[in-house]
């Protein structure tokens, strides 16, 4: 098939419709059948019916079909019983594409997609795993562009083609002897001994789908102004919206046999047939709720809120650099071998931005040093007494710390990452695409605090805002029912009918996180309280102990106009709990938040675990009794495990710093970035600075 095929079904394509209305059927019938209903019509005939269009189809079940359509599932092994049934088409991708295994249908069996390895390395082949109902040129869809600016991974446009399923083939693998290998000369997970060479694996690999979304036809539509807003222009709503989502690639976590180290792998997608790389999509339909927000006020409004805001800023130049390593050094680079590498660098980098604001008094930190550099600050913090420095988190030394290996492989890289993040611009843009991001999800909770509907919605923002230079960035939510289901209508009467709704008010308060929020307000009640004093104001006069906490609580967010002060309240007195579970361990963690809000105010940026222990290092201890507690986690004798300290002070850290499921973050299948980016390319605080002001 190549790209200049006309438009309209070719004669297989019409073979497939039918078969696969005639395999729904079938499977209606013999299901009717075998409960003696035969004195009765077919009832639900028309539900099985792929070709059936509203308003010919009578629903059979109460049951709403889930954005992307249904698609019909086919035993590829030719049983008798072929047709599985009628399933959610993202489910069925992002269960069975490659890399995909589940348990399912029969007697509970194993499952994978029918998918075929002769192909390109690197690539599988997925034209046996399905019958298509449509392809186009990727061209089509976003037209003619030089790159897919969606997509963390490169494509040649020109050399892509989309297609939509009809049918799903997949094939049964045995659950109770399954044999999981990784065969290294192609680049692709497999089941069983395979005749060629191959790493045997400790379990199936745990698989998450690249995927992207693009509105179908233009977004232009009438918008009803905002009065007395300063950066959303205005909404609008349009009640039969489509999206195409596509999956373009599978991100897999390898578990390698006899092995503790993991190892990541992407395997991308080819339809051999028509020799081109290939996008599996879903075509999503909807009532869609948009929202306009004017770039020049919100560029105005970041710049304004960290200039004004060290704090915000730091920790937004470490998001940055966050989301620069999975970009360049993961995806672009392959510098890291596993997804779980990510976070230990960051902790390392942060472990030098800490050394260098602290002990060499450099203003920029971690951000002013060249490639070389950082390798001597890392060597320099990962000495061979295990009892110091960056040692004291369970890192192995310099010969065999990969973090360091990573660096001195890819040191121009790094150098290159430390510059951009450094670059004050680049950071303004980076904030702008983090705040909108953050708008977003905002959006969607929020519309669920106006209709009580409980009702996770799916997201959608122009991802391409800034490379096309439009003067509005666009954000939108919209049923997760196929068709719609009327509650973004019911959001969108809402906000037309009662001009006063506080649209900006009500975004910027998704950012005010209950989480962070009470985990400051321990902090701050455990450090005002340095020799421990408080565990018997606990354990001995809860009234004046919630006179306590309530008063630190109202030091953090005010009023508490946005917040559920019972709710804080028994937050903290949960998390006091935990820390208090002796005096010992009250009395440490204690003087351990004055360190705290010490570090806080010397390095201006959330402390991390790795900026307490590095202090805790250097810090001359004045009570002999936390000295020895103290001691005791950092202790690798044997004894305790020398990473024992990490999750002590793991406990007295604000668990949200840019984002959580207690504010924005949200399930990864709806997030455009879930793969793993999710909360560094959110901040809850930009988002209420930027729209409170």
């Amino acid at each position: 098939m190549s790209d200049d095929t006309p438009e309209g079904p070719d004669d297989n394509q019409v073979t497939s419709k039918r078969i696969g209305r005639l395999q729904g059927i079938r499977g209606h019938v013999e299901d009717f059948v075998s409960k003696d209903y035969s004195y009765l019509d077919l009832p639900g005939l028309y539900d099985v019916d792929p070709e059936a269009q509203s308003p010919y189809v009578v629903s059979g079940t109460f049951i709403p079909e889930e954005v992307g359509g249904n698609v019909t599932v086919v035993n590829a092994d030719g049983e008798s019983d072929g047709n599985l049934g009628q399933e959610n088409l993202n489910q069925m991708l992002s269960s069975f594409l490659p890399g995909g295994y589940k348990q399912r249908w029969g007697n509970f069996d194993l499952w994978r997609g029918a998918w075929d390895h002769e192909t390109r390395f690197g690539h599988a082949d997925i034209g046996p795993m399905f019958e298509w109902a449509d392809s186009f040129p990727l061209t089509e869809l976003i037209g003619s562009v030089s790159e897919v600016d969606y997509a963390e991974l490169p494509f040649d446009p020109e050399g892509v083609r989309v297609y939509v399923p009809l049918t799903v083939r997949v094939t049964m693998e045995d659950k109770n002897d399954t044999d999981y290998v990784w065969i290294e000369d192609k680049g692709i997970v497999w089941t069983g001994d395979p005749p060629m060479r191959y790493e045997p694996l400790s379990s199936d690999p745990t698989t998450n789908y690249l995927w992207f979304k693009h509105v179908e036809g233009s977004l232009e539509s009438d918008t009803t102004p905002v009065a007395d807003a300063d950066i959303v222009n205005g909404f609008s709503f349009d009640d039969d919206r489509r999206f195409i989502r596509c999956y373009y690639a599978s991100l897999l976590t390898l578990y390698p046999e006899d092995s503790q180290r993991t190892r990541s792998e992407i395997i991308r997608y080819r339809c051999e047939e028509d020799e081109r790389d290939a996008f599996v999509a879903s075509r999503e339909r909807s009532q869609l709720l948009s929202f306009e927000l004017d770039r020049d006020s919100l560029r105005s409004n970041i710049k304004r809120a960290i200039d004004s805001n060290p704090y915000l800023k730091r920790d937004l130049r470490i998001a940055f650099l966050q989301t620069k390593i999975w970009e360049e050094l993961f995806f672009e680079q392959n510098a890291l071998e596993s997804v779980f590498a990510i976070e230990p660098l960051v902790e390392h980098l942060l472990g030098i931005d800490y050394w260098r604001r602290v002990v060499d008094n450099e203003p920029m930190g971690v951000f002013s040093l060249s490639g070389t550099g950082v390798i001597d600050e890392v060597q320099r913090l990962l000495p061979e007494d295990s009892s110091r420095h960056l040692r004291l988190l369970g890192y192995e030394g310099r010969e065999a710390s990969r973090a360091l290996d990573a660096i001195e492989n890819h040191y121009d890289p790094v150098a290159k990452i430390l510059a951009e993040c450094r670059n004050e611009t680049l950071l303004l843009n980076f904030a702008e695409r983090i705040l909108v991001h953050s708008a977003e999800h905002a959006l969607s909770t929020w519309s669920n605090d106006l209709t009580g509907s409980g009702t996770t919605f799916e997201l959608w923002y122009d991802v391409t805002f800034q490379e096309s230079d439009d003067d509005v960035a666009r954000i939108a939510v919209y049923d997760p029912i196929q068709g719609g289901a009327g509650i973004a209508k019911e959001v969108y009467e809402q906000v037309r009918e009662n001009p006063s709704v506080g649209i900006e008010a009500g975004l910027a308060a998704q950012g005010r996180c209950h989480s962070a929020a009470s985990d400051r307000a321990t902090i701050e009640l455990l450090g005002s309280h340095p020799s421990g004093t408080l565990y018997d104001i606990y354990h001995n006069d809860h009234d004046e102990f919630t006179s306590l906490a309530e008063s630190k609580l109202s030091g953090v967010v005010g009023d508490f106009e946005h917040y559920s002060k019972e709710d804080l309240l028994s937050r903290v007195e949960q998390r006091t709990r935990i820390l208090f579970e002796t005096r010992e361990l009250a009395a440490f963690y204690s003087y351990v938040a004055t360190e705290y809000m010490s570090v806080k105010e010397t390095i201006e940026r959330t402390p991390r675990v790795v900026d307490l222990a590095l202090h805790l290092n250097r810090h001359v201890f004045t009570d002999p009794r936390i000295k020895t507690t103290y001691e005791r986690f950092a202790d690798d004798s044997g004894r305790r495990d020398i990473a024992e300290l990490g999750e002590r002070l793991g406990e007295l850290t604000v668990q949200c710093v840019t984002a959580c499921p207690d504010c924005l973050k949200t399930d990864s299948t709806i997030c455009l970035h879930g793969t793993g980016q999710q909360a560094a390319r959110l901040n809850r605080r930009l988002l209420t600075a930027v729209l409170d002001q």
